[in-house]
């Protein structure tokens, strides 16, 4: 018994070694954490990019969930930095801090710091017991900024599950939604606390994602600790924060329920209440918190609540009277704001659902909806963004939601609203969209905060006039650009080939002082843009091939790919101006000098792509060989012929030519054999003999007259035999050919090839 035990224990004892083995070769122990000053204030948490003192920290581009995730291994959406100062130099020098993917599907959440660590969400990478990678499942981790002390917290099993990392108090909490149910988990305890089950619908702020607060809908059932529950028609708001762990009031089940589900009760919720849709008509439940004495409900029936957005400081929603359903007369279907500033001050969630509590943004949703963008001024103003056919419009919200409408950008069909940014200019708030460009989304914008003056075509003020920032293309389904700092994040979809490589790039909108551009000096940037593409364009139309390798220095800023091609005809013994004549090599070797011949080119300074547009981290393997791939098939190129390289060409060329013959000797030579054999035994046949007839009563025969040889067995003229005997060298003429029975049997015997 004991020996069975033991060897058990062995083998559970070598198992859990291995697996630690595996845990720590996964995890690669030898990381070297690197250097830097980590202090400094935050911004833009919670995107691909995310500022931090002297840094910025930022997701390598786009990658699939599914690929290889081998921790030290990853390159291409890696977690990496950049120092300010080598992002302004350009110069590179980006390192990796977390060698993981940094890929989940939810898009609205990215990366965020505290403290001296960062957060992240990364695909799973261990095998399970089938040996295969669950690669679907999230995890949830931490490290400190410089990539070292790796923390685990847990894992979810879908790679699209809805999360922030919020902070309250100094802890670090992780909300986020498991299908229709909300969880908090504390970071520094590790306890996961589920803040309510069985939402209807749920807002994490749009604006601030670094906000710890949820508001959700919840529906109110009767009874549901009883056989027959009782679903009520109307709805409740609740709010809660990530750091708690109680719920704000106290409900009591009964207990023969609780008895049968192991004591699991049938509602779960946190939160507190901040608007209760129940009616003077309706039920009330141990879920009504607020009727309290000298509180009436304000509708009959009752409320629906249906949440848009959660921003600028408040909730936008509209609500539906259940007495009015299925028609659009009163307030159902109005647009509300509800300042969560209010929810402090004694509120009472239902007869706060009295208009007078809340601000009303539109009486029609036809524009005020979820592809609008809300905000408020500084005298706390409502307006809204929004669409309309191609142009974007401005609405500036009156008394009980009566708006004036401000067209602020024309002919922008497709157009999506993307964020509002007011901290690029002094004078000019920018709302930023994107259409449909190439092989991603285009980055544009338009000044929003202008008046009617300034946006009249006589006026024809160039400031306020939308703009598009070079030709970018973001690659779509990611995360959002980003403008920070004067810096234009994004992932560079732009194909090459047939190929878009998505990595993390940046674009200064700074000007040489520092400061922000404005829309007038971005089309300035534009046009040097344009400048050097129409140069190498217009170079096509009769030098085709240096109009290419031209882009290609543009592209790749270097002569590498070039010299590589010219370098490989040489090794073949081709001349040197086997792919491009003289005057071609002069004058690409001229441009990557910055000149035209001896003249200096207007566009010196920004001749490559990246005078605008800078790769903020490196490539990974693959990628670099197809860029370079690229760049060498698209150049002219010197191909060697197919062949093996221990013979020259002429040598091949004559093996060919004796196989050839010694072919077509092989084919011809038996046919010839049998053709011979064939004659002579027609040769050997004796001469026909005379018919035998009955003449006993046909008297017509002629018996004396000679058989005609039948055309097919004619003999051949002595011209014929003649020819044959001159195409057969080697058969014997029909005289010589008589042979003897022996001799016959064994020409039988013998093979056409032998002699």
């Amino acid at each position: 018994m004991r020996k069975g035990c033991r060897k058990i224990s062995m083998i559970l004892l070598s198992a859990a070694m291995t697996l630690s083995a595996v845990s720590l070769a996964a995890c690669n122990t030898a990381f070297t954490p690197l250097e830097g000053d980590y202090s400094g204030e935050v911004s833009s948490n919670g995107g691909f990019v995310v500022e931090k003192g002297n840094y910025y920290y930022f997701i390598n581009g786009v990658e699939a969930y599914t690929a290889d995730n081998t921790y030290g291994e990853v390159v291409k959406s890696a977690l990496m930095r950049i120092s300010k100062s080598d992002l302004a130099e350009g110069k590179g020098g980006a390192q990796t801090v977390i060698p993981s993917l940094m890929v989940a599907a939810d898009h609205t959440a990215g990366i965020f710091i505290w403290g001296d660590r960062v957060y992240y969400a990364t695909p799973n990478n261990v095998k399970n017991t089938q040996s295969t990678i669950e690669n679907e499942y999230l995890d949830f981790k931490s490290a400190k900024l410089d990539g070292s002390d790796v923390r685990d917290y847990f894992r979810v099993s879908d790679n699209a599950t809805v999360y922030r990392y919020v902070e309250v108090e100094g802890t670090v909490y992780l909300v986020y939604a498991e299908n229709s149910n909300l969880h908090s988990y504390n970071t520094a305890t590790k306890t996961d606390t589920v803040l309510a089950k069985g939402t209807e619908s749920y807002l994490l702020s749009s604006s601030d994602k670094t906000d710890p607060y949820i508001y959700y809908t919840m529906s109110v059932v009767d009874g549901d600790d009883k056989d027959s529950p009782n679903k009520l028609k109307y709805t409740q708001v609740y709010r809660v924060s990530a750091d708690t762990t109680e719920a704000p009031y106290k409900y009591e089940y009964d207990q023969a329920y609780l008895d049968e589900h192991d004591g699991e009760a049938p509602y779960t919720n946190l939160g507190t209440i901040v608007l209760d849709g129940i009616g003077a008509s309706s039920i009330v439940t141990k879920y009504t918190h607020d009727l309290t004495e000298g509180v009436t409900p304000v509708p009959t029936i009752g409320y629906t609540y249906s949440l848009l957005t959660y921003a600028n400081g408040g909730i936008y929603f509209t609500r539906t009277d259940l007495a009015q359903a299925g028609t659009t007369t009163g307030e159902t279907g109005w647009l509300y704001y509800l300042s969560a500033d209010k929810l402090a001050q004694n509120w009472n969630s239902v007869s706060g659902n009295a208009e007078s509590n809340f601000d009303v943004i539109a009486q029609n949703t036809t524009y005020a909806s979820s592809s609008a963008v809300f905000y408020k001024d500084d005298q706390n103003n409502h307006h809204y963004l929004y669409v309309d056919g191609s142009t974007i419009n401005r609405a500036d919200v009156g008394a009980n939601g009566v708006a004036t409408t401000q067209r602020i950008a024309r002919d922008v069909s497709g157009a999506t609203l993307m964020y509002t940014d007011t901290t690029s200019s002094e004078a000019y708030d920018y709302v930023y969209f994107n259409r449909s460009n190439g092989s991603g989304v285009s980055v544009e914008r338009a000044v929003y905060n202008g008046t009617a003056d300034d946006y009249s075509v006589l006026n024809a003020n160039e400031a306020y006039q939308p703009v598009k920032v070079l030709d970018l293309q973001h690659a779509n389904e990611w995360y959002h650009y980003e403008t920070i700092d004067g810096y234009l994040f994004y992932a560079d979809a732009e194909a090459l080939g047939s190929t878009s490589y998505n990595y993390a790039a940046a674009v200064s909108l700074r000007n040489a002082d520092g400061s922000a551009m404005d829309n007038v000096q971005i089309k300035s940037l534009n046009e040097k843009y344009e400048e050097v593409k129409d140069y190498i364009s217009d170079l096509s139309a009769d030098q085709a091939k240096l109009s290419t390798a031209i882009n290609s220095y543009f592209y790749s800023a270097g002569t590498q790919y070039f010299d590589d091609n010219l370098k490989e005809a040489a090794d073949a013994g081709k001349k040197e101006d086997y792919l491009y004549s003289e005057d071609e090599q002069k004058a690409f070797r001229a441009y990557a000098e910055g000149k035209e011949g001896e003249e200096e080119l207007s566009f010196a300074a920004y001749r490559t792509r990246s005078a605008f547009i800078r790769r903020l981290g490196d490539m990974n393997e693959a990628d670099k060989e197809a860029y370079a791939e690229h760049w060498h098939s698209t150049l002219q190129r010197y191909v060697a012929p197919e062949t093996d390289e221990s013979l020259p060409v002429w040598a091949w060329a004559l093996i060919g030519t004796g196989i050839g013959v010694v072919g077509l000797a092989a084919v011809l030579i038996p046919l010839l054999i049998v053709r011979a054999q064939k004659r002579k035994a027609a040769q050997a046949q004796p001469k026909a003999k005379r018919m035998a007839v009955d003449t006993t009563d046909d008297r017509s025969v002629d018996v004396y007259a000679q058989e005609e040889p039948a055309a097919e067995e004619a003999a051949e003229s002595p011209a014929q035999e003649e020819a044959v005997a001159e195409e057969e060298p080697n058969v014997a003429p029909a005289e010589e050919a008589e042979e003897t029975p022996a001799e016959s049997a064994e020409e039988e015997d013998r093979s056409p090839y032998e002699e």
